[in-house]
C-alpha cells in the first residue's frame, strides 16, 4: 500500500506538500545594487533561537574585533516577520537554566530575564472523563522541576536587548520569501516589499 509502512501506519513523507521549494523559495542571481542591504550574517527569525545565534555570534565579535570588521557596517542583522520581537511568540515557556546559563555566563537568568520563578513541583493527570481525574507518574521527559517559567514573548524581547546591545540590527516587520543563490551558494534573501501601494 502506497504512503504505508505495511503496518498501517502513514509515512510523512509520501504525503509532501504541494510546494515546489526550489521555484518558490529560491532565486538565482542577486538583486540589483539599489536594492540590496549589505549585512555579514542574516539571521531569519526573531525567535529565541534566532536571537541567542544574535547573542553568541555578537560575544564572539566582542572578543575579535578583527572579524567583527570584516563582516562589515552591520555584522549581525536579525529578520523578524512581527510588527516587534515576541509579537509572535505567544506561549510562555519551562527552560532549563543551564542553557540561559551558557548563553549569559555570570548572570541570574531570574533577575536578567525576567523569569517569574521556578517550578517547584508537577503533576500528570489523565481525564477519562468530565468529572474524574487519574493521577500518574510524571514521565522523565517532563521531569521540569527546577526549571524556569517565562513568558516567551518576555524572554523574547529581553534576548532581543542583549542581541542588540552586542551590536545586531533588528529588522522587524521584515519577512524572509526567498533565498538568494548565486555560484551555488546562499547569498542572502529577499524580504518582501513593503510600502509600495496602498495594498
Amino acid at each position: 500500500m502506497a504512503g504505508s509502512n505495511g503496518k498501517g501506519t502513514a509515512i510523512p513523507a509520501a504525503y509532501p506538500p504541494p510546494v515546489d521549494s526550489p521555484d518558490e523559495f529560491i532565486k538565482r542571481g542577486l538583486d540589483p545594487e539599489d536594492e540590496i542591504i549589505e549585512v555579514g550574517v542574516a539571521i531569519v527569525g526573531g525567535g529565541p533561537a534566532g536571537l541567542a545565534c544574535a547573542i553568541r555570534l555578537g560575544q564572539i565579535l566582542e572578543a575579535e574585533p578583527a572579524l567583527a570588521e570584516g563582516l562589515g557596517e552591520v555584522p549581525i542583522a536579525v529578520l523578524e516577520k512581527g510588527k516587534s520581537l515576541g509579537s509572535h511568540s505567544l506561549s510562555g515557556a519551562i527552560v532549563h537554566p543551564a542553557v540561559l546559563g551558557e548563553l549569559l555566563p555570570g548572570e541570574d537568568p531570574v533577575a536578567a530575564l525576567g523569569a517569574h520563578g521556578v517550578v517547584q513541583k508537577e503533576s500528570v493527570f489523565l481525564l477519562p472523563g468530565a468529572t474524574r481525574a487519574i493521577r500518574l507518574p510524571t514521565p522523565p521527559p517532563f521531569h521540569n522541576k527546577g526549571n524556569l517559567v517565562f513568558s516567551l514573548s518576555q524572554l523574547v524581547r529581553k534576548l532581543g536587548d542583549r542581541a542588540e546591545a552586542l551590536g545586531a540590527y533588528i529588522l522587524p516587520e521584515t519577512d524572509a520569501q526567498t533565498l538568494l543563490v548565486e555560484d551555488g551558494g546562499v547569498r542572502g534573501v529577499r524580504a518582501g516589499a513593503k510600502g509600495l501601494d496602498r495594498d
